[in-house]
Order: structure tokens, then sequence, then C-alpha cells
């Protein structure tokens, strides 16, 4: 088995384990009102079922503007010796930004000005888990953010074994349009269970869920400070 296989299977796995809760002091100071996430009994199956993974797909595509997204992939890999002058490395989008942070403060970072080392990780993970299997598909950038601090969650937030990390230093991966980008089975779907993937649209958000396979998985759970 190959290192990359080996480190995106580590990946995966982390994005599954977890237990019910959710981190407090932290999220006290943040506006998480009206944000809920998919809390589930057997995501092993939803990711490995066909069926089951279309469902969750259609679903995340129905919720695209209503997805906010965060996820350190630090906190699921060690990456220490490549971060560099970077804190963290996160995946993220507009809408992230634009609640908990400031789209001003973020200031763009051509590819080729990361360290060599950063570059080979993501043209070797990242262009596994994008649709179009590259590595900074189109609407998808590489950004650092400048200023104050930006909340933004690790694995596992929401299940109670990890706190949000307020970052000073983050590589950010902006992705316009998450579900158009990333595959739902491979990164998508495992990041709904371990609460990197949060919605904005309460009441909406429950109608739709009833009406997919993913109903009989999971459950739909506020935010709590």
């Amino acid at each position: 088995m190959t290192v990359k296989i080996k480190t995106s299977i580590i990946l995966i796995l982390t994005l599954l384990l977890g237990l019910t809760g959710c981190g407090k002091d932290i999220l006290s100071e943040y506006d998480i009102d009206g944000l809920s996430y998919i809390a589930y009994q057997d995501i092993d199956t939803v990711c490995e079922t066909e069926s089951l993974t279309l469902a969750g797909q259609e679903f995340l595509e129905s919720q695209a503007d209503h997805i906010l997204l965060s996820y350190a992939m630090d906190s699921a890999i060690e990456l220490t010796d490549i971060l560099g002058e970077y804190d963290h490395l996160v995946v993220a989008n507009p809408a992230w930004i634009e609640r908990f942070g400031n789209a001003s403060k973020l200031k763009a970072v051509d590819f080729d000005d990361v360290a060599e080392e950063m570059q080979v990780f993501l043209q070797d993970q990242i262009a596994i888990l994008t649709v179009d299997g590259s590595v900074l598909p189109n609407g998808t950038a590489l950004y650092r953010y400048e200023g104050d601090e930006l909340l933004v969650f690790p694995t596992n937030v929401t299940l109670g074994v990890a706190d949000p990390i307020e970052a000073k230093n983050p590589l950010i991966i902006l992705v316009d349009n998450p579900t158009e980008t990333f595959k739902a089975s491979a990164f998508l779907l495992p990041l709904t269970s371990s609460g990197n993937i949060l919605f904005d649209n309460g009441d909406e958000l429950q109608e739709a869920f009833n009406k997919n396979a993913l109903k009989d998985y999971g459950a739909i759970e506020t935010m709590k400070k």
C-alpha cells in the first residue's frame, strides 16, 4: 500500500470517529444561532452504500446555498512539518468566512509560493478528493488570513471530542461551491458526519432531510453554545 493511499485512508477514518456533544467555550463568543448539522447513527453505511451516497450527494446539492464549510486538515493528519509559516491548513467556503471572519482579510497565495512539501501534499491529497481530479479546480484558490484570528473547525467539534480553533495564520483552500468541487463519498459526507459542514436554513433543512433517504441514518441537530 502506498503512502498516498495510507494517508487518504487515515484522513477518511479520522473523519468518521467521534461521540456526541459540542465544544462550548470558544463558540460562546460567536454567532451560531440558526446553524444546524447532521448527527448520524451510521455514517459508515451511508458512505459505503452507493444508493445512500447518491442520496447524500443530492441532498447536499439541494442545500448548496446554505452550506458553511470549515475543515482544519491538520486536525486529521499530522502536517506540522509541512505547514511552514502557517498554523493550520483549512478548507473553507466563502459563507464560513462571511459568518465568522472578514473576507477583506483574505490575501491570495500563489501555489508556487507555498513550501514544496505542502505543494506535494496538496497534489497528492486534494486531487483525489475533487471531482475533476485537479488540485485547485475552477472556483478554488489559496489564501492566507491576515489580521484577527479566524474561527475554524477541526474534526468532531459537534461530536464533543474537539474544540473549535481560532487560527492566527491559516493557509486556506477557499472553495466557492463545495458540492460541485468535491466528491460526496470521499469527502463531503464524512465532513457532514464530523461537524465540518453546517447549514444555516433550519426548518427548510429539516423538511428536505425528511424527504431524503439519509433520514433513516441520522438527524438534524441545532448548534448550541
